[in-house]
């Protein structure tokens, strides 16, 4: 197994110990990580933090992941089946912390509505200027 199969299962474990959590960090996954690779932390300053910072990554992209279709997570998932099991909040300019649907307050959801909307919209505009660019290349290469 890879180095970097390793440290994605390790993330993969942290992240499973904690799904009964209302919160999950990225941040928390990543440093519950360090104290398993470097408990004593006997790691240069530097390589700590680069070490943290990939690890914050890994989680961010496996958390990503793993909560758009968690199904049965909840009751509130036989009544809208499709939504997440978790979404992403911010606090105080922080990385996103990912939430159980249940503990979402109005805000969090405010929030996840906009972002939602707006990447749907990103999505939009840039279908309509493929199709532009596709009916505009094939109309002159004719």
């Amino acid at each position: 197994m890879t180095d970097e199969k390793r440290l994605a299962e390790l993330v993969a474990r942290l992240i499973e110990s904690r799904r009964s959590e209302s919160r999950i960090s990225p941040g928390w996954i990543a440093t519950e990580a360090m104290k398993d690779l470097d408990p004593e932390r006997v790691s240069p300053p530097l390589v700590y933090i680069g070490c943290h910072l990939e690890l914050r990554q890994i989680a961010r992209s496996q958390l990503r992941g793993r909560f758009e279709r968690d199904p049965g997570e909840s009751e509130q998932h036989k009544l809208w089946p499709d939504l997440q099991a978790r979404y992403p909040v911010l606090r105080g300019g922080e990385e996103p912390e990912y939430v159980r649907l249940e503990d979402l307050t109005q805000t969090d959801v405010g929030y996840n509505v906009a972002r939602l909307r707006a990447e749907g919209n990103a999505k939009l505009r840039h279908a309509d200027a493929l199709e532009a660019w596709g009916r505009s290349h094939w109309t002159s290469a004719a």
